[in-house]
């Protein structure tokens, strides 16, 4: 072996030591740093917050009607082709101009979907399957000549409640609502209405992810008959606590719990809340604004195994 291959291999051995010393180096700058990091967490502080929650509720709604049928044949006239309030003995419609009367306080509406008589609660309530396809309500044309025995129009008896049926998202705020033990209600907003208003849950029942609930409206304006459609927003009542990423909040024997700073040493402590959205939690018990938090907690009690520990 030469002197210029010597050199060679004696490089080749040189660079292989700086490497070994560079790994061996980085290995132990890497246990220094977790360590660090784990007697120096990354605390936050607990701040107040409000939670609500807010979503969509698409549903059918219930009343109870009755079919009003022409007593004679004759050319159909009626004073409003949209849904209104008729008093005992007034005029529906006429027949070649003789006055049909309303036999009760009722709304009135000339037109007709075709779920007359069928649309009722023990057949759309059972199960989970998509509610049934329906049209919206066809106006029986004013002019029209109907024979004896057909239908003018229905009646829907006043007052009564308007009911609904609705499948909703199950959340923890909405399951708490529904299944309240004193007066279970939710709150609804609808486009039209532009305000909040308590609707009474009547029943309720579970699949999965999903709930089906049945509700009586605080409302019932005559032009909602003109669709068995309900469309309005479910708002959850405003809750007190406050929110923390969910990497502050770690389940141990089956509870939720969060490391506290108190001075220089922490403190597992038992909360009560759930999980606002996919990166954070929502606190609603034990734990006050200005308290101090350790951000990643499953590191911590991954590592420590302590429920008590000192830190810096």
């Amino acid at each position: 072996m030469n002197r210029r291959q010597k050199k060679f291999i004696q490089r080749i051995i040189n660079y292989i030591v700086i490497i070994l010393f560079l790994m061996v180096g980085y290995r132990f700058y890497k246990i220094w740093y977790e360590n660090y990091k784990l007697s120096n967490p990354q605390l936050i502080e607990a701040v107040s917050t409000n939670y609500s929650e807010e979503q969509p509720l698409h549903g059918i709604l219930l009343w109870d009607e009755q079919l009003i049928y022409a007593p004679k044949d004759g050319i159909l006239t009626y004073p409003s082709p949209r849904p209104r309030y008729v008093a005992k003995g007034e005029m529906l419609a006429a027949l070649d101009g003789v006055p049909v009367r309303a036999p009760y306080p009722a709304y009135f509406y000339p037109a007709l979907d075709g779920e007359e008589g069928s649309w009722v609660y023990p057949k759309l309530w059972p199960d989970f399957a998509p509610f049934p396809e329906f049209h919206e309500a066809e106006l029986i044309e004013d002019g029209t000549f109907l024979g004896r025995g057909e239908p003018i129009g229905k009646l829907i008896p006043q007052p009564q409640t308007l009911r609904c049926i609705a499948y909703l998202d199950a959340t923890p705020s909405l399951e708490r609502a529904l299944h309240s033990k004193e007066n279970p209600s939710i709150r609804i907003k609808t486009e039209y209405e532009g305000k909040e208003r308590r609707a009474e849950v009547v029943a309720v029942k579970s699949s999965g992810q999903k709930l089906k609930t049945y509700l009586r409206l605080p409302f019932f304006p005559p032009n909602i008959l003109r669709s068995r459609i309900f469309n309005a927003s479910v708002v959850t009542d405003i809750q007190k606590g406050v929110m923390v990423p969910d990497t502050v909040v770690i389940t141990r024997n089956g509870k939720n719990v969060v490391f506290i700073v108190n001075g220089n040493s922490t403190e597992l402590h038992e909360v009560e809340g759930f999980p606002a959205d996919e990166k954070n939690f929502f606190i609603e018990k034990g734990v006050q604004p200005g308290n101090k938090l350790i951000l990643n907690a499953d590191a911590i009690i991954f590592n420590f195994k302590d429920e008590n520990l000192r830190i810096w």
